[in-house]
């Protein structure tokens, strides 16, 4: 028997394969911080740019810009979408060092953990 995909709990992730779903699930219902890094992770790759050759492997010390060719347009594309899914504001100043996978993953992280503690 076929399992039904679940259903995107937020529209902006429907493009998204199920197992990014299910993370946001996670995220939503526990506050998982595993699961937002692989909604960040999955967003990254979703958001490359489109002139971009493909990556090998998308690891934490992949860079934005120098490996996956993100230019200021992609990378507020990707902010834009990070920050409305998680209800977050990143700055420039919480930007300014973000370079890898890595950075952008433990930049939302955080903003998350104060946006938990001031809730």
């Amino acid at each position: 028997m076929a399992t039904t995909p679940p259903t995107a709990p937020n529209p902006a992730l429907a493009r998204f394969p199920a197992d990014v779903l299910e993370a946001f699930q996670r995220y939503r219902a526990k506050g998982d911080a595993d699961a937002v890094e692989a909604v960040v992770i999955a967003a990254v790759i979703d958001y490359r740019p489109s002139s971009s050759r493909p990556a090998a492997a998308v690891t934490d010390a992949t860079r934005l810009v120098e490996e996956l060719e993100y230019d200021s347009v992609a990378v507020a594309e990707l902010v834009f979408f990070l920050e409305d899914l998680f209800d977050v504001t990143l700055s420039n100043d919480d930007l300014a060092g973000v370079r890898t996978i890595a950075d952008l993953r433990a930049c939302v992280t955080c903003k998350l953990a104060v946006k938990a503690r001031t809730a």
